[in-house]
């Protein structure tokens, strides 16, 4: 049930583990941006960010850094089921708020980008890639110039400017290999991460743990449902047969 060879690069363990190798890495996030990417830093690659405890957190799949230290959070996404125009602006404040050390000023904010690596195309339009950054709406051009872009990719776009390689690696998401450039490459790293034998165990113990609790939290879903089921027959019942004693003892006066 937890076989990590049934896996490809669209699943979030496979894709963490692939994108743990430097070179790749950049080469990925080049493609994306359009621009090359140089020096990674992983000291907070899979993050969780909790700014309060009452609060809702995120764990962010891909967390890095480069020389310049811009900040790239890279997801993948399977399913269209969140919102993700949404969550992206939440992503981009909490990153921000963790980022910002008390007493700092606001420029010393990192550039930071927010990435779905989406298997559909989440507006609808076709494209490869979408860029969104703020930008005046009475001004053309005039850009707030905050720092911060979210990009959404499609692995099964049609049109827009991406490099070849760029194309091969949204195909690559879809299965897609060929046994030559850069496709091979990917296909060698995903084969490389199903063979490794720790994180092949690593993958087994995370899978039953995350099997065990949807599985509680569904049995806890059933009993509370139906706790508050009982409850909410129990008071309907109460009040019908109230109501129908006010109505017999109206009749019978």
């Amino acid at each position: 049930i937890f076989d990590i060879f049934m896996l490809g690069l669209s699943d979030n363990f496979i894709f963490q583990k692939v994108m743990l190798n430097e070179e790749l890495c950049k080469k990925i996030l080049s493609e994306i941006l359009g621009k090359e990417v140089t020096g990674i830093d992983y000291s907070t690659y899979e993050k969780t960010i909790e700014i309060r405890r009452d609060a809702k957190g995120i764990r962010l799949d891909v967390y890095i850094k480069d020389e310049e230290k811009t900040v790239y959070n890279v997801e993948i996404q399977n399913t269209d089921m969140d919102n993700l125009p949404k969550r992206s602006r939440y992503y981009h404040d909490l990153i921000d708020l963790d980022l910002m050390e008390k007493g700092e000023p606001y420029e010393s904010l990192n550039h930071s980008y927010v990435i779905f690596i989406c298997n559909f195309d989440v507006f609808g339009k076709g494209c490869y890639k979408y860029t969104f950054q703020n930008r005046c709406m009475e001004e053309e051009g005039l850009e707030l110039g905050d720092g911060s872009t979210t990009i959404f990719m499609n692995t099964g776009g049609h049109k827009g400017d991406i490099s070849k390689d760029c194309e091969v690696f949204l195909k690559s998401i879809r299965g897609q290999f060929t046994d030559t450039g850069f496709s091979a490459i990917l296909k060698e790293k995903v084969e490389k991460v199903k063979k490794n034998q720790k994180w092949g165990k690593e993958y087994m113990y995370m899978s039953a743990f995350l099997h065990d609790a949807e599985k509680k939290g569904m049995e806890d879903g059933i009993k509370k449902g139906m706790a508050e089921g009982l409850e909410s027959g129990r008071k309907q019942g109460l009040e019908q047969g109230m109501k129908q004693g006010k109505a017999e003892a109206e009749r019978i006066a």
